[in-house]
């Protein structure tokens, strides 16, 4: 018991038992000081890579602003890689109106995808009401790196309506055509 070295183990053992000593009281050895930023060395410039480019989607039909015919509502949207070593996975591609998930009612070819916002009705009602509907539509590629676009579009009554009841309405009035006809057989009538 007369070690010195055994001593100083135990007495050690004992202050770091009762938290008394810290690593510098007995005699430990403390990393070297880091120097502050401002008188750091200067660094290489770190290296910059060129950016990810993600597949990109867009609607196509109907172009921008205009309308949808309610009997007829296919959209079309266009797509095309983003990096040329990751092509595109047109089995991610997903589409959803108004919230709804539409996928199954579109036909995906490999640039492009087309199809109506919702199914066809049996009853032969209409499917899908007039006014704004919210698009969204997601292509993603081999690699997992997705394009999205959204939009908002306008549908309208259909126009074979609109001109039924213009057909009706001018077959109630005589046109310019019908009137002079009719003078012109008065006039030639013996």
């Amino acid at each position: 018991m007369n070690d010195p070295t055994h001593a100083h183990r135990l007495l050690l053992g004992l202050a770091f038992a009762s938290g008394a000593a810290s690593a510098s009281s007995v005699g430990a050895q403390q990393p070297p000081p880091v120097p502050p930023a401002s008188q750091a060395p200067p660094s290489a410039p770190a290296a910059q890579l060129p950016a990810y480019r993600s597949p990109m989607i867009a609607l196509v039909q109907p172009t921008s602003g205009a309308p949808l015919q309610q009997d007829r509502p296919v959209v079309v949207f266009r797509f095309a890689q983003g990096e040329a070593s990751d092509p595109i996975d047109t089995r991610s591609f997903a589409v959803a109106v108004d919230g709804q998930d539409r996928t199954a009612l579109f036909q995906v070819a490999a640039l492009e995808a087309w199809g109506p916002l919702a199914p066809v009705r049996n009853d032969g009602g209409d499917a899908i009401a007039p006014g704004p509907h919210q698009i969204a539509a997601r292509i993603c590629s081999s690699r997992g790196a997705c394009g999205t676009t959204s939009a908002t579009v306008m549908l309208v009554p259909p126009v074979a309506r609109s001109l039924e009841t213009n057909t009706s309405e001018s077959q109630r009035r005589p046109s310019v055509l019908d009137r002079i006809i009719a003078i012109t057989r008065k006039l030639l009538q013996p």
